[in-house]
């Protein structure tokens, strides 16, 4: 869920000037309406650029893609990956209890499971406080593990989500309610038992089995042997992902047969990594009309380059995609010359700034909102990279998830600072003289601390933030780091106190509106924080904790929603943009986009021409 999720693939600088403001009237009321989230209008899309409806099947087997990215990967391990370039590879080798198909985002199918959990067969039981998931019986490890995979080896690698030197970045959100949960450590509890070989059950606290469900789709609930992983585990961090792997999926990280060794031989961190097929894969073990075709025979992933010399490699060559986000000037140029070779996913997160408001000026609820008011969002739309990838931000539920629509959709709460996405001084103005300053400027003493990444259109962005933040009277040290050490030193460390947090965001982890607003707004650890804005508030803490109970969809979506205002109106983050993920592939490609995260390419689907 977190944006390391997707850590914010910065697009190379640039304007992408393809004319058509952004979307939606930002000045009607908040709605009300119950229908299915819609996605912001933007530039039409020509044929081809929309992922919708793409060829899942019978399509051509065999071939090598070649796959390129400016980015490397952070976590192959299933236990720690929460980034999504990492997904791309993490769900191609490993097998989930359940996933999404690449065509959706919402609907949920069993993988490694022989079913859904649900009352009517039996899965949930004791009003949703015990939930039993059985496996597909001949599923195996690839080489050298060879054996059949067992609901204790799911219960291991659930468990490893408490052993601190695997790092996992979502244990302590959605498996929290499991029963004796404090007593997790990184080995068996009560709240997981395995029954049999072929059935693992969970048992809550706390009837949230929806909230279960949807993260056991989640790279964590991939089966791993104790024989590789454990000793791996020794080490802080676990050097499982990095030195040593193991698959259950399609493919497999090429590797030392005799030993699951892949440092040096399929992966060289951030230079190269070789997927293969996995020998003991089978499409036999689904029972799901889902199951990955898995047609490429071999797939190598290049890391490093410029994302422009990237760009222009993957439209004119054979063979390619990328995988990390193309230039804007690529962007421009595939949009206007390849279209078929360059996809929109709509609803791909959000972009907004986070503001401490636990320490320094932003403390003051008032001044958050004259920040809010001034900024101009349309010209962090242009600098993004224009209307075909970003839209104008209104709140933090983003299109295609449930919430959107009941928080007033593209238009978004109706609240003052809100209302005008070219930004407001007037309106600014009034929210700076309720803080405190009659002046209507800020004339305090102290130095604004922003920190953003150095990279890709972060720059600009930041810039714009410095320059409204400055117009009303801070005064503004900005540093620009790697984007790395911004998270793991700076904005995704509470102690280190940043004002502002330009360019953070946020992806969903699955179609649930507490993955949008729960880590980011509402939970606070010492590292790897992704409460940007350190905001702790009771009311909308206990709120969140009161929806994460609601089973009925429309009263959930209905609930979310209302937090979702209540952050809009004490302005717990700086809005930038809902996002729209581009991704190109070469001509000869039959890419296919994985919907439920962003869009990137999925290596089961994706075939050659």
């Amino acid at each position: 869920m977190r944006r390391h999720r997707r850590a914010l693939i910065a697009m190379a600088a640039g304007v992408l000037s393809l004319g058509v403001a952004a979307c939606g009237s930002s000045t009607s009321s908040p709605t009300t309406s119950s229908s299915k989230p819609t996605v912001p209008g933007a530039l039409p899309l020509k044929a081809g650029e929309s992922p919708l409806g793409q060829q899942l099947y019978g399509k051509k087997k065999g071939g090598a893609l070649t796959v390129d990215s400016s980015e490397g990967f952070l976590n192959l391990d299933p236990g720690g990956a929460y980034f999504v370039l990492d997904y791309a590879v993490v769900y191609a080798t490993q097998r989930p209890l359940f996933t999404y198909p690449p065509n959706s985002a919402s609907t949920l199918v069993p993988d490694l499971a022989t079913a859904i959990p649900t009352v009517a067969n039996g899965g949930i039981t004791d009003g949703g406080k015990t939930v039993t998931v059985h496996i597909q019986p001949d599923v195996k490890f690839a080489p050298p593990v060879n054996r059949a995979v067992t609901s204790q080896d799911v219960a291991y690698a659930i468990e490893r989500g408490a052993n601190p030197h695997v790092g996992n970045g979502y244990w302590t959100i959605y498996f929290k309610n499991l029963l004796d949960f404090a007593k997790a450590t990184g080995g068996p509890f009560p709240g997981i038992t395995t029954p049999n070989s072929t059935t693992i059950v969970f048992h809550l606290a706390v009837p949230t089995d929806a909230i279960l469900i949807g993260a056991l789709s989640m790279p964590l609930s991939s089966p791993v042997p104790a024989s590789i992983v454990g000793p791996d585990d020794k080490h802080a961090p676990t050097t499982f992902g990095a030195m040593n792997y193991s698959a259950t999926g399609p493919y497999m990280v090429q590797e030392n047969t005799k030993t699951g060794a892949i440092a040096g031989i399929g992966y060289q961190a951030g230079k190269q990594l070789t997927l293969v097929r996995n020998p003991n894969w089978s499409p036999s073990t689904y029972t799901a009309a889902y199951k990955p075709p898995a047609y490429l025979d071999k797939i190598t992933v290049n890391v490093g380059g410029e994302a422009t010399v990237i760009g222009d490699q993957v439209l004119k060559g054979s063979d390619l995609v990328q995988l990390d986000t193309p230039a804007q000037s690529i962007v421009q140029q595939a949009y206007e010359n390849y279209p078929a070779q360059i996809t929109f996913t709509p609803g791909s997160g959000t972009h907004y700034a986070g503001l401490d408001t636990q320490h320094g000026p932003f403390k003051n609820v008032n001044l958050r909102r004259a920040v809010w008011a001034a900024l101009n969002r349309e010209a962090i739309v242009k600098a993004r990279g224009g209307s075909l990838v970003a839209a104008p931000m209104t709140h933090f539920i983003y299109p295609t998830n449930a919430g959107y629509t009941e928080a007033g959709g593209a238009a978004g709460p109706n609240y003052p600072w809100n209302t005008n996405v070219d930004g407001s001084m007037a309106v600014a103005t009034k929210y700076m003289k309720l803080a405190g300053y009659p002046s209507g400027k800020y004339t305090g003493n102290q130095v604004v601390q922003e920190v953003g990444s150095n990279n890709g259109n972060a720059p600009a962005i930041a810039q714009i933030i410095q320059t409204t933040l400055t117009s009303l009277g801070f005064k503004v040290h900005l540093s620009e780091v790697d984007q790395s050490a911004m998270y793991g030193k700076y904005c995704g460390v509470p102690k280190a106190e940043i004002d502002v947090c330009p360019s953070s965001g946020w992806v969903r982890d699955f179609d649930n509106p507490l993955t949008v607003l729960y880590d980011p707004f509402s939970v606070n650890v010492p590292v790897n924080n992704s409460n940007w804005s350190q905001l702790d508030d009771p009311t909308i803490n206990a709120a969140m904790e009161k929806a994460s109970l609601i089973t009925d969809p429309t009263a959930s979506a209905q609930a979310w929603a209302s937090i979702d205002k209540q952050l809009v109106y004490i302005a717990a983050g700086l809005p930038e943009t809902f996002d729209s993920q581009a991704n190109i592939e070469s001509a000869d490609v039959a890419g296919v986009n994985q919907l439920w995260n962003t869009g990137e390419w999925d290596f089961m689907f994706t075939s050659l021409k």
